[in-house]
């Protein structure tokens, strides 16, 4: 674990501060230079990151400290952070694409077509973030004795499964797998539908690995939401892709954006 990487000065670079900023760094790149794929202005694009990075952080937080309020509302003042810690993704994500949908009419932009754009690149950063998870010393697995277990948690070297690790290679594979299906998506929307089922599957998948305590059934709140999660959004991309909803329709739905070749 390398919870800090190095100082400058008085400045400490954290490994899981530097790994989210890095993520935010990489996918803004990227996905500002594929918005003229999709009909979109880059420089709207690059408000939509902001936004959605912004609001995602905010929402992390909230539902973290909400999660975990027993120890919140005798330590409020710990409920501010300096070091991107303490973050929970659902959170994070939800907030970020409510956002995204208020500020996409706002800019009368197809909040559709640029969540499709965005999605494999939060998958990707979430790919990032669990890095920094590892290195942090954080979100850490359960015990085992399987030849590839690490002392990955920040509170004592048992050996455990590299559970943070488990998750990067898995949201890779899921950014790699929506970048393969975006050219013959059925609809717009599809994409970030299935980074829905996807995710959820991911994080109901690496849950069984890592600390927590279940709720009921054997599983985890986390477990259920995601279960949740993928089996709703199956269910609507089955739904779409049979009615072919109009204005879901790839085809006739690329309308560009007025300051796309700005």
């Amino acid at each position: 674990m390398y919870p800090q990487l190095f100082s400058v000065g008085n400045l400490t670079i954290h490994s899981y501060g530097l790994m989210i900023a890095l993520a935010v760094l990489v996918s803004a790149v990227a996905i500002y230079r594929e918005a003229p794929k999709e009909n979109l202005s880059p420089d709207h694009v690059l408000e939509a990151v902001i936004a959605a990075t912004i609001s995602g952080l905010i929402g992390a937080r909230f539902l973290y400290v909400l999660l975990n309020w027993n120890y919140f509302r005798v330590n409020p003042m710990e409920i501010l952070f300096a070091r991107f810690e303490g973050l929970s993704f659902y959170g994070g994500f939800f907030l970020a694409v409510l956002v995204l949908y208020f500020w996409s009419k706002w800019r009368q932009l197809n909040f559709l077509k640029l969540a499709d754009l965005m999605a494999p690149y939060l998958a990707l950063g979430y790919a990032f973030g669990r890095i920094g998870c590892f290195l942090n010393g954080c979100c850490f697995g359960i015990e085992t004795n399987l030849p590839w277990a690490l002392p990955v948690s920040m509170f004592d070297d048992v050996l455990r499964h590299p559970v943070q690790l488990y998750a990067a290679l898995g949201a890779i594979i899921i950014f790699i797998v929506l970048k393969l299906l975006r050219p013959g998506r059925p609809f717009v929307g599809f994409i970030l539908l299935s980074l829905f089922a996807l995710y959820g599957l991911l994080r109901f998948t690496t849950e069984f690995f890592r600390y927590g305590e279940a709720v009921g059934l054997g599983l985890t709140t986390a477990q259920i939401f995601s279960l949740c999660l993928t089996l709703l959004a199956i269910i609507v991309i089955i739904v779409f892709t049979k009615i072919q909803v109009p204005f879901l329709k790839t085809t006739g739905s690329n309308k560009p954006d007025k300051d796309a070749g700005k």
